[in-house]
């Protein structure tokens, strides 16, 4: 018996670790994400974005199954005239922009970020990618508190009566499926830039609270 609970306790320290890094690097991932694509958009909203001349590379157009998700988008690639090349893709068509390959248009940056075209916002920062990406922080936090937490218990209390202990599956589960609820609709309201931190507070902390709860419960009556 001993020796069993040893054993689960290296599992949870491994899974907790793994788990732990996991969701350590995608919080920096997001967390960088939302500051730029917050900061570039105050700084267009305050009017000071560093103007920068331009050339149009290429502009490519893409539609039906073979398009982005499935849809229809343009993707314009610019040289710039201090040098590099920046793309901007625009996933609505009454957003496309007028452009050709040859014109010179005038970019709005911010610290290297391209934000404007000629005026028009460009940013879209949460693209399906990064929205199926999000799909993996949520359980994989949730994953992390709930190991350590039980790897604090049985420092505490008998290892032995921890294993089946108020399971962790239901509470990955939910934080999984509410992160993609939540990544779908960051998709839908892509002029807010920071909607992935009330993303991260539902999909992750609704679980855990739900954790809280019943674990007070089963404390209560055992």
């Amino acid at each position: 018996m001993v020796d069993q609970a040893s054993g689960d306790v290296r599992v949870r320290l491994w899974v907790a670790g793994v788990s732990g890094v996991l969701a350590a690097i995608l919080l920096f991932y997001f967390a960088h994400r939302v500051y730029v694509e917050t900061a570039s958009y105050a700084a267009y909203r305050a009017g000071t974005l560093a103007s920068e001349p331009a050339e149009v590379m290429d502009a490519e157009y893409y539609s039906g199954t073979g398009g982005y998700a499935g849809g229809n988008a343009q993707e314009v690639t610019f040289r710039l005239h201090s040098g590099g090349e920046r793309s901007s893709l625009v996933r609505v068509r009454d957003r496309y922009l007028d452009v050709e390959k040859g014109n010179t248009v005038r970019l709005g940056m911010w610290h290297g970020h391209l934000v404007t075209v000629e005026g028009a916002y460009v940013r879209t920062p949460w693209t399906p990618g990064a929205s199926l990406v999000f799909v993996l922080l949520p359980p994989a936090f949730v994953l992390a508190v709930l190991q350590c937490y039980r790897l604090l218990r049985s420092r505490r209390e008998r290892p032995e009566l921890l294993p089946n202990d108020n399971s962790s599956v239901s509470y990955i589960s939910a934080a999984g499926l509410l992160a993609f609820g939540t990544g779908l609709v960051m998709l839908l309201i892509q002029d807010v830039p920071w909607s992935a931190v009330p993303a991260f507070v539902v999909s992750a902390l609704g679980p855990l609270t739900w954790f809280t709860v019943r674990e007070i419960r089963l404390r209560r009556s055992s």
